[in-house]
């Protein structure tokens, strides 16, 4: 027999709302949450601040390797980034151009307090794939380095991405990705060189 009170159609997803809800834990029999305590886990901190270096208008030079061995491609663009979701990430998006087509790349980057790690997406109009990146920095946090899982979409074989982001000044900053061959073997394949506008 079915029960149809709404007490109990709303009870499943108000619990999976809560549990899934940023910033919110489960409570322990040992202790009590303090604010102080969700604030760290849920809200932006000194991690993040390290990413407002590549927030604004940025003017960039798009370089692409069609072949290990082979000349990088090179053409103009140009991106904005901000700060979105309560300042929690950094929404940037690229417009250019790419082997003579029109490209746009969208990537929203953060800091995962409680895994203590940087964390990004990647997606662009050369393909349907999500990128889904995790990683450190440097001890100066000059240097960011992330990798994610990617599935070449012609030999269908599992390889990965590395990317590796470098604050070279207030006003400019580079982002390198290459592809992690199975045996390890990295090729360069992309970088951008963005230099802030005027």
């Amino acid at each position: 027999m079915t029960d149809n009170r709404p007490g109990k159609t709303l009870l499943i997803p108000l619990l999976a709302l809560w549990i899934a809800s940023p910033g919110l834990a489960l409570p322990s029999s040992q202790d009590e949450p303090t604010e102080g305590a969700a604030s760290e886990v849920s809200g932006p901190g000194d991690p993040q601040s390290h990413l407002a270096a590549t927030v604004g208008e940025w003017d960039m030079t798009i370089r692409v390797w069609t072949h290990p061995k082979s000349e990088p491609v090179e053409t103009r663009g140009s991106a904005t980034a901000k700060w979105i979701l309560g300042d929690h990430f950094v929404e940037t998006r690229l417009e250019g151009e790419v082997l003579d087509t029109a490209f746009e790349g969208l990537r929203i980057e953060g800091y995962d307090v409680a895994a203590s790690r940087f964390v990004s997406t990647w997606r662009d109009s050369r393909g349907t794939y999500t990128l889904v990146f995790d990683g450190k920095c440097d001890a100066t946090c000059a240097i960011r380095t992330m990798t994610a899982d990617f599935i070449d979409p012609v030999s269908k074989t599992e390889l990965g991405i590395k990317s590796v982001t470098t604050i070279i000044s207030d006003d400019s900053y580079r982002y390198e990705s290459y592809i992690v061959t199975p045996s390890g073997t990295e090729i360069k394949n992309m970088e951008f060189e963005a230099t802030r506008k005027p």
